[in-house]
């Protein structure tokens, strides 16, 4: 008897530290890894012409006022990416808006007048991408009309803040422009989209 009672106490101490033990204080500490910013970079894209710098847009980098067969137009426009991650391309595309004339030959709507302003000379720093203008309308030349139904894209720019010269000219096509044309106007809107992404 006496020895199970010893036996007896020997577990309850035993079990008696086991407890005292798992209910033990630790220190413990924390610190921070602070001021963790993710911010996103930019593409910027920025436009120049002969008068204006740096622009969100320009404006009449190519017109012909009052002009006539084979009056024409020349003009450049630099693109560049001003922001601070680097880009793949740029795609532009082009949007027409034909006016007739009010009164006389002109007011007339036969033959739209984008359809008689032939595209001449068109590059992208010095190389031809006039071929990637098709004749969409059949009309023998490539004009305004072809250039708004084409998308010139996988125009490289791959730099920053260098400018990448866009260059076009346009004329009344001589033999296409007629009487019916007489005080009709065209205003062309460029949209140049730059591009990260290789395949957008």
């Amino acid at each position: 008897m006496r020895k199970k009672l010893i036996l007896g106490l020997a577990g309850i101490l035993v079990v008696g530290s086991a407890v005292a033990m798992g209910t033990r204080a630790y220190f413990s500490q924390q610190g921070e890894v602070k001021s963790n910013v993710f911010s996103t970079g930019t593409l910027a894209l920025k436009l120049s012409d002969s008068d204006e710098f740096d622009s969100d847009e320009t404006t009449a980098t190519w017109s012909i006022a009052a002009g006539g067969p084979g009056d024409l137009a020349s003009g450049t426009v630099n693109i560049k990416n001003a922001g601070n991650i680097v880009a793949d391309h740029i795609e532009i595309t082009a949007i027409n808006t034909v006016t007739e004339a009010a009164s006389g030959p002109g007011a007339e709507a036969t033959v739209p007048l984008d359809t008689v302003l032939e595209i001449t000379v068109l590059t992208y720093d010095g190389v031809d991408v006039l071929p990637q203008v098709s004749n969409a309308n059949g009309n023998g030349i490539k004009d305004l009309d072809d250039l708004e139904k084409t998308t010139l894209d996988n125009l490289a720019l791959t730099d920053l803040n260098v400018d990448h010269p866009l260059a076009m000219t346009v004329r009344f096509e001589p033999v296409r422009t007629v009487a019916e044309h007489q005080g009709d106007s065209v205003t062309t809107t460029l949209t140049v989209t730059l591009n990260q992404d290789s395949s957008q």
